[in-house]
């Protein structure tokens, strides 16, 4: 395992190094809309700076907002959960040319702040603790935790400082109970800021 790792992280820094250097050293800025695995809204932002011609870093912001609901023969329950994140996340660009008009790959990984607030509620179940007004019962968590970002997508270049970009962030939360992996689809588009 140790051997993968070690030829991962070498191919990694080789297309790093060896990539164009044209944008080294420029700032850009992100924003997307999209959705989690549950069909609920998700939206991202960001703030970049451009190491070297590959390889990205940045702040990243993302939301989502999803309720999913499930029977269990007896009862329905409706699950509402919201997630903040706030990170800094490396993003390594592979074939990225902004002078054109091409596919690239992008790859990155990041570590988070994640604010998530998780309710569960059903009107004919009263066993989930809070009786709620009209019948049955709630039951929610609300917290904040650190949490690690990885990130896969696509993205397409169009001669110019614009690009446009389908991403998979996958959020992690690092133990909290009630919510696990938060895999997103998110299309962003972005600006870069040329050098003078």
């Amino acid at each position: 395992m140790k051997k993968l790792v070690t030829l991962i992280g070498l191919t990694l820094l080789y297309l790093t190094v060896h990539g164009q250097s044209g944008q080294a050293g420029t700032f850009g800025i992100r924003a997307g809309l999209g959705t989690d695995i549950s069909g609920g809204l998700a939206y991202g932002v960001g703030f970049n700076y451009r190491l070297q011609s590959a390889m990205e870093m940045g702040l990243v912001v993302f939301g989502g907002k999803s309720t999913e609901t499930s029977d269990n023969g007896f009862n329905i329950y409706e699950e509402t959960t919201k997630v903040f994140v706030l990170g800094a996340q490396a993003n390594w660009l592979f074939n990225h040319h902004p002078d054109e008009a091409k596919l690239f790959f992008i790859t990155g990984t990041g570590l988070a702040f994640i604010n998530a607030d998780w309710e569960e509620r059903s009107d004919t179940d009263t066993s989930l603790g809070t009786p709620l007004p009209n019948g049955g019962s709630m039951q929610s968590e609300s917290g904040s935790t650190g949490g690690a970002i990885f990130d896969i997508g696509l993205g397409h270049t169009f001669k110019s400082p614009f690009d446009l970009r389908f991403e998979v962030p996958i959020i992690v939360p690092f133990g909290y109970e009630n919510i696990g992996v938060i895999p997103t689809f998110i299309f962003t588009a972005g600006y870069r800021f040329a050098k003078k």
